[in-house]
């Protein structure tokens, strides 16, 4: 890791501030989310926290800050026009924040049988956009939807030098086509 900027070290004590208090999942990504709003570094300090080989996109994210006694990561994603993460969902809670470019983020649910995925919902995100999600419920992929290299933070609540990454699983799956599905009759 890198020295992080003054930029950096306010996000990391707004999320310090966030997680002091013990809460669901849920009342943790909202809290986070609210506090870090205000104070997100701008693109050039996010990417002089990287390795230069990194700057231009890469395929993992990279760590900027794992707080001392475990209770939140933060990385940064730099993806390159068009790059997607597999479609996965995540151990704990997250936020991510959108820095610069444009990101879209696909939501799934996996059928009661276990043999395909329903999409459920669609976002698009532009800088400053900040939302977050907790398991379970949180099957999503994410992809590159600008033209520009695209920088997010993701903001995780766990140590993420101890368990190596925040994913639980990914799915390789069949995705319903929403136009095969037949509305329901009122």
């Amino acid at each position: 890791m890198t020295k992080v900027s003054s930029a950096l070290d306010e996000l990391c004590q707004a999320v310090r501030v966030a997680t002091r208090t013990p809460a669901d999942w849920d009342l943790t990504v909202d809290t986070v989310a609210a506090k870090v709003r205000p104070c997100l570094p701008q693109a050039q300090d996010v990417l002089r926290a990287i390795p230069e080989s990194a700057r231009r996109g890469h395929d993992r994210s990279q760590t900027l800050h794992v707080e001392p006694d475990g209770t939140f990561s933060i990385v940064a994603l730099v993806t390159r026009p068009g790059q997607a993460t597999s479609i996965h969902d995540h151990t704990t809670w997250c936020v991510v924040a959108l820095i610069d470019g444009i990101e879209r983020e696909e939501r799934f649910r996996l059928d009661p049988a276990g043999a395909h995925l329903n999409p459920i919902g669609e976002r698009l995100d532009r800088p400053g956009s900040v939302s977050g999600f907790a398991p379970p419920g949180d099957i999503h992929r994410v992809t590159n939807a600008g033209t520009t290299v695209g920088i997010s933070l993701h903001i995780y609540g766990t140590d993420l030098r101890r368990t190596g990454s925040s994913v639980r699983r990914t799915y390789d799956l069949p995705i319903t086509d929403r136009s095969d599905i037949t509305p329901a009759l009122p």
